[in-house]
């Protein structure tokens, strides 16, 4: 007589398991959501020295300087500070491709008399977000 081969259906259900302790993966970014590229690593690929970066508000209107970028936001060193939260408008090259973008600043630190501000993106353009994307991807090293 032939064995009957095993189905999913004599599997037990799962309904009412539970486990008695907490998972949370650990992230290997700290509380980081994004991978961030500083500058020191952009440079290269963009064959500039430095990006210069127009932050403009209602009341302000300054350039700095990027420390890093991630898809999601960036660093940027200003002569000024701005206050957490503040809506703003940035602007800069990444090689040839200009973005602008709507930000909030999401937090700031003084160091040596400037303020490094980070600025998380406001509905960035999808063509802007892709390009960042593809700033990341050189990053990967070949194989």
């Amino acid at each position: 007589m032939a064995e009957k081969k095993p189905s999913w259906d004599d599997i037990p259900s799962l309904e009412g398991f539970e486990v008695d302790w907490d998972y949370e993966p650990k992230n290997p970014m700290g509380k980081r959501a994004h991978i961030r590229m500083k500058d020191t690593e952009l440079y290269p690929v963009l064959n500039v020295n430095t990006i210069p970066v127009k932050v403009a508000a209602n009341d302000f209107e300054e350039k700095g300087y990027m420390e890093d970028l991630t898809p999601a936001g960036m660093a940027v060193t200003l002569p000024s500070m701005l206050a957490e939260g503040k809506p703003v408008m940035v602007g800069f090259f990444l090689g040839e491709q200009k973005i602008v973008s709507k930000a909030i600043v999401k937090n700031v630190r003084e160091v040596e008399g400037k303020y490094i501000t980070g600025f998380v993106f406001e509905n960035l353009n999808e063509d802007y977000a892709n390009f960042i994307a593809g700033l990341f991807a050189s990053k990967i090293p070949d194989f």
